[in-house]
């Protein structure tokens, strides 16, 4: 049986891995969203979880949808570039949160939140972790 699940892992293409990681914190954040509605799930622990998940779920969901975007394009690319790919795209993500939580400091509407960017800096870590356990090992 193991060796017939290391076939097919092999054989899943590197974009529907990267996509479905992508696919997968989506589905968290608005899991997230949907609680934050509810208002059973209201209480300082619950607040305060509710109001950082989603960065640390958009951290994680930016970085693995551009990945798989570009992996599809680029077929079966060479490990070294994809882990290069994967950086740039974390540092897109990261970078592109980091500046909706900067520019927040200017807005009536939205409240800028120190807690928001340690989401996010856990949500980039994750999204590392993430990396490492879907790419095949040898290739």
């Amino acid at each position: 049986m193991a060796k017939r699940f290391g076939l097919l892992e092999r054989k899943m293409q590197l974009s529907t891995r990267y996509g479905l990681a992508g696919i997968g914190a989506l589905a968290l954040l608005t899991v997230v969203h949907r609680l934050r509605d509810n208002p059973r799930w209201s209480g300082p622990t619950s607040d305060y979880l509710l109001g950082t998940l989603p960065n640390f779920a958009a951290a994680i969901a930016i970085a693995f949808v551009l990945l798989s975007i570009w992996t599809n394009h680029k077929g079966d690319a060479a490990p070294r570039s994809v882990k290069r790919r994967f950086l740039i795209c974390a540092s897109i993500s990261g970078v592109g949160l980091l500046a909706w939580e900067a520019i927040q400091t200017t807005s009536d509407r939205f409240v800028f939140d120190l807690n928001d960017i340690g989401a996010t800096a856990l949500g980039i870590l994750v999204a590392g972790l993430l990396f490492w356990i879907v790419t095949p090992k040898t290739r």
